[in-house]
């Protein structure tokens, strides 16, 4: 949920990085780029587009398992690395 303040351009995300005062929440807007017929459209272009990338890069891929703790995953990455 990214909103932008007109005034001074400051983004924010309502979830984990929201406005401090009230007079700033109450000016945000929301992206452009995140209204819902937009977003639906550019994920259905990563669905038709991904298994083409999956092929093109498959040599420099590397499938990480995301339930390890983020130890075992750095280290698995930097193994690869």
């Amino acid at each position: 949920m990214r909103r932008v303040d007109p005034t001074t351009g400051t983004h924010y995300n309502l979830q984990v990085n929201p406005p401090r005062d009230e007079a700033t929440a109450s000016r945000l807007v929301e992206l452009p780029e995140d209204k819902e017929p937009i977003v639906k459209k550019r994920l259905e272009m990563w669905q038709a587009q991904v298994s083409n990338l999956e092929e093109a890069f498959k040599s420099n891929l590397l499938n990480v398992s995301s339930d390890r703790s983020p130890e075992l995953i750095s280290e698995q990455i930097n193994d690869a690395i």
